[in-house]
């Protein structure tokens, strides 16, 4: 489990370098991005999980949705922001083989597959949440 977690984790901040670096490339300055309020409803319910089985099923919810919006990026992207965000792309895979994975050694009976499910709609709606908070800023 915390080879599973450290990765992501180690991941997550390659990813957020990247992105803040091409952001200063295109002349923008990533320091002045401020998350929505929302946004910390997001890392109130996974600190409230105590179970690894259900802070993984999180993750998963999290990075599939993460991954459908890199899809989106992608198709907008120009050529050295879509390398940057392909990079992302590849890792985001991996995480969730490796979540695959771990759920298939880990999550053995119907009444967990169950849970990890209803946690992943969880996550997959508190990002959706986020993004349509989002929206409003970048249509102002």
């Amino acid at each position: 489990m915390k080879l599973i977690t450290s990765r992501i984790i180690a991941d997550n901040a390659k990813h957020a370098k990247l992105f803040a670096e091409r952001a200063r490339e295109l002349g923008e300055n990533p320091e002045k991005y401020k998350p929505p309020q929302i946004g910390q409803k997001i890392y109130d319910i996974l600190e409230s999980y105590t179970d690894p089985i259900d802070e993984f099923a999180y993750a998963w919810g999290s990075l599939t949705h993460f991954s459908a919006l890199l899809d989106i990026y992608h198709d907008v992207a120009d050529p050295k922001s879509r390398e940057i965000i392909e990079e992302v792309q590849s890792d985001v895979e991996e995480h969730l083989g490796i979540l695959k994975d771990y759920f298939d050694n880990e999550v053995l009976t119907s009444e967990r597959r169950k849970r990890v499910e209803e946690v992943k709609m969880i996550a997959d709606e508190i990002y959706t949440d986020r993004e349509d908070e989002e929206i409003k800023w970048y249509g102002a």
